[in-house]
C-alpha cells in the first residue's frame, strides 16, 4: 500500500487555506487507529479541508473511478488514497472491495487514521443523506480481528462553497468506541452494523448545519447575525455552528408546522434590514459608541498603515485582475453546486500559477534565471500580501463607514432599530419555546464535549 506523498497534501493544504478562511473546532485527535467520518458537500475539497485541520496524516477512501481518467487522478494516486469499487459506477468490479477492506484493516493494524464519507456520494442538498453501512462494518470487523478502532465524526460547514475567502468550519466531534457492540456483533452482525450506523448518523448530525445552501442557509446566517447582535452571545465557532443548527432545525419545523409564522419572521427581518440599509448600518453598528478621541486615534493609526496597505491592495487587485476573472469564468462552467468549490480552487491554482510563471519567464528572458526566480517570489509575496492588505483595509472601510453613518443617524432612529432587532430576537425565542423547550433542544443538538 503506497504511502501518501507529503507534497500532495502540502499542495492541497496550501490551496484550501488560501481559498477559504478555515476554522477548526474540537479537541486534537487521539493517537492510535482512527476512522474519521464526515459529510460530503464539496467533492474533492472536503478531503483537503480535513487533512489541513486534522493535525496528523489521514488515509482517504475515494471512488475507484477517480484513480484514472480524471484530471486530478495523479493527485489522488499520490495522496495514498484507497480505492472503493461502487455498484453505482459503470464497469466497476465490486468484488475488488475485498482489497479495499484488506487495505483499511492493514491501515488500522498499523495505527493509522482513515477517513471516508459514509453518505457514499458528494451532494449539495444541505442535509445528511442516509448513511451506507460500510463504515460500521469496517470498524466492527477490525475490532473482532483484535484491532479496535476509535471513530471521530467530522462536520464540514461552508458558508459559500465557491466564494473566495469565505468561511469553512471543520467540526471534529468527540471520539467514541464500539466495545459495547462486540458481543452484539458476534451474535448478529447485521443488527450490530445497523446500530453503529445509527450512532454515527446521530453524532454526525450534531456537527452539521443542515440547510439548503442556495436559499435556506443565507436566511439561517442572517438570523444568526441578528440574534448574535441582539443577545450579545458568543461568536465562538463552536457555539455559532450549534446556534445555526438549531435555527435551521427550527426553520424546517416551522415550514412544516406553521409556515405563516415563518413568513412573518422573514417579513420582519426584511423590514429591519431595509431600515438598516436606509441608514447605511449593520447589526452591530447600532450598539457602537465611538467617541471622537477614539475615532481620531483610529484615523491616525490606520491612516499611517494605509500609506503602505492601500498601494499594496491596489497593486494586487490590478496585477491579479486577469487570473481572478479567468477563475470566475471557469467556475461558472461547473456542472453543479457541489463541484464549484473544487473548480474554483483548481482554476485559481492553475490561473495564478500560470500568471506567476509567465511573469517569471518574462523576467528570466530579460534579466536571467535569478531575475526570473526573484520575479516569481515577488508575485507570490504580492498575492499573499495583497490578500492580507485587502482584508485589513476592507475592515477599516467598514468601520469608517459605520462611524459616519452613526453620526448621521438620529439617536431616536438607533433606539428604534435596537427595539426592532430585540423584538425579532424575542420572536425567535418564542418560536423556540413553541417548538419545544429551548434548553433541551440545545442540549440534544450540542456536540458532546
Amino acid at each position: 500500500m503506497p504511502a501518501p506523498s507529503d507534497w500532495v497534501w502540502k499542495l492541497a493544504r496550501g490551496a484550501v487555506r488560501t481559498f477559504y478562511r478555515i476554522e477548526r473546532v474540537g479537541e486534537p485527535l487521539p493517537a492510535g487507529p482512527l476512522l474519521l467520518l464526515a459529510n460530503h458537500p464539496n467533492t474533492l475539497v472536503d478531503p483537503a479541508l480535513i487533512q489541513a485541520t486534522a493535525g496528523c496524516r489521514i488515509r482517504f477512501l475515494a471512488k475507484s473511478t477517480l484513480f484514472a481518467g480524471h484530471p486530478l487522478s495523479w493527485l489522488i494516486r499520490g495522496s495514498g488514497a484507497i480505492p472503493v469499487y461502487r455498484k453505482m459506477d459503470p464497469g466497476v468490479d465490486t468484488s475488488r472491495n475485498v482489497e479495499m477492506f484488506a487495505a483499511v484493516e492493514a491501515a488500522f493494524a498499523a495505527g493509522e487514521a482513515v477517513c471516508l464519507f459514509p453518505e457514499g456520494i458528494s451532494h449539495s442538498e444541505g442535509r445528511l443523506e442516509p448513511l451506507r453501512t460500510g463504515a460500521a462494518r469496517m470498524v466492527l470487523s477490525s475490532a473482532a480481528g483484535g484491532h479496535p478502532v476509535t471513530i471521530v465524526p467530522v462536520g464540514l460547514n461552508f458558508e459559500h462553497v465557491a466564494r473566495f475567502r469565505s468561511r469553512a468550519t471543520v467540526f471534529f466531534g468527540r471520539p467514541f468506541g464500539t466495545d459495547d457492540l462486540a458481543a452484539a456483533y458476534a451474535a448478529d452482525q447485521q443488527a450490530a452494523v445497523r446500530e453503529l450506523t445509527d450512532r454515527i448518523e446521530r453524532r454526525l448530525r450534531r456537527l452539521m448545519i443542515e440547510a439548503e445552501p442556495r436559499h435556506d442557509l443565507p436566511i439561517v446566517m442572517r438570523i444568526d447575525h441578528l440574534y448574535t447582535a441582539a443577545r450579545g452571545v458568543s461568536r465562538d465557532p463552536r457555539e455559532r455552528v450549534i446556534r445555526r443548527r438549531v435555527i435551521a432545525a427550527g426553520m424546517a419545523q416551522l415550514r412544516e408546522r406553521a409556515p405563516e409564522r415563518l413568513a412573518d419572521i422573514a417579513a420582519g427581518v426584511g423590514e429591519y434590514d431595509a431600515s438598516l440599509t436606509r441608514f447605511g448600518l449593520r447589526d452591530h453598528d447600532i450598539d457602537r459608541r465611538i467617541p471622537f478621541a477614539v475615532a481620531a486615534r483610529f484615523a491616525v493609526r490606520e491612516g499611517l498603515l494605509a500609506l503602505v496597505l492601500l498601494p499594496v491592495t491596489a497593486l494586487s487587485l490590478a496585477f491579479f485582475a486577469l487570473p481572478y476573472q479567468l477563475t470566475v469564468l471557469v467556475t461558472r462552467f461547473a456542472p453543479d453546486l457541489k463541484s464549484r468549490g473544487i473548480w474554483a480552487v483548481c482554476a485559481g491554482g492553475v490561473a495564478y500559477s500560470a500568471w506567476a510563471g509567465a511573469i517569471g519567464a518574462l523576467a528570466a528572458w530579460r534579466t536571467g534565471a535569478t531575475g526570473g526566480l526573484l520575479a516569481v517570489a515577488g508575485v507570490v509575496g504580492l498575492a499573499f500580501g495583497g490578500i492580507a492588505a485587502y482584508e485589513r483595509e476592507r475592515a477599516v472601510v467598514r468601520t469608517v463607514r459605520a462611524f459616519f453613518a452613526l453620526r448621521q443617524t438620529p439617536l431616536g432612529a438607533r433606539v428604534r432599530l435596537r427595539r426592532q432587532r430585540a423584538a425579532l430576537a424575542d420572536v425567535l425565542d418564542q418560536v423556540h419555546k413553541w417548538l419545544g423547550d429551548r434548553s433541551e433542544t440545545l442540549r440534544r443538538n450540542a456536540p458532546e464535549r
